[in-house]
């Protein structure tokens, strides 16, 4: 039975290592054969940023269902998950610097202080670099019990991927996408405090 589940875990990190990366090839064979749309930059920025946050997503509920599901392999899944996060995330930083700013850091900062959700935008990728850094076993041998404290940061990173979310749909008055995602956060955080929360006899 031990086997049949490190087998089913191995199928399904591959499974979702091809469903992440099929946005990707996507927008990469789109742009090669410029079918991009009308509007290129906003079809790569709108892709990158939703696939971003849906893998966050995706990333904090591996451990609800490892503990519902009574399957412990499922912990191995999240690492390659919240990589992918991080390389969206990379990504559409890097199309709203080339786009929208031509490479210049001082009018993405200009940017900053104009606009909410590019101030919230650029926070949630800051809080994200650390935790990509030390997605890597000789990190947690390193960090020992600070490596958990670091890696909470997920779930400040979720709630600033869905503030940003709603400030950049404010303008269209468009808030049912930004509101799906903010729910499901608020749902993992809820499980994460009732489990960590000291039960009382």
């Amino acid at each position: 039975m031990h086997a049949d589940l490190k087998s089913q875990t191995r199928l399904l990190r591959l499974s979702l290592f091809l469903w992440a990366a099929t946005p990707l090839v996507d927008l990469f064979l789109l742009a090669l054969s410029g079918n991009l749309g009308a509007n290129p930059q906003e079809t790569l920025l709108r892709s990158t940023g939703m696939c971003c946050l849906v893998l966050l997503l995706v990333t904090l509920s591996i451990t609800p269902l490892r503990r519902l599901l009574d399957w412990t392999e499922l912990v191995r899944l999240r690492r390659m998950l919240g990589l992918w996060a991080f390389a969206y995330a990379f990504i559409h930083l890097l199309g709203f610097w080339a786009f929208e700013h031509e490479f210049l850091w001082s009018a993405v900062l200009k940017d900053a202080f104009k606009r909410p959700f590019v101030t919230v935008g650029l926070v949630g990728f800051a809080l994200l670099i650390p935790l990509a850094i030390t997605s890597n076993q000789w990190s947690m041998r390193q960090l020992g019990a600070r490596w958990k404290t670091i890696h909470q940061l997920i779930y400040a990173v979720a709630l600033l991927g869905c503030i940003h979310f709603f400030l950049h749909r404010a303008g269209k008055n468009n808030f049912f996408d930004p509101s799906v995602a903010l729910a499901v956060t608020v749902v993992l955080l809820g499980l994460r405090w009732r489990w960590r929360r000291p039960r009382h006899h």
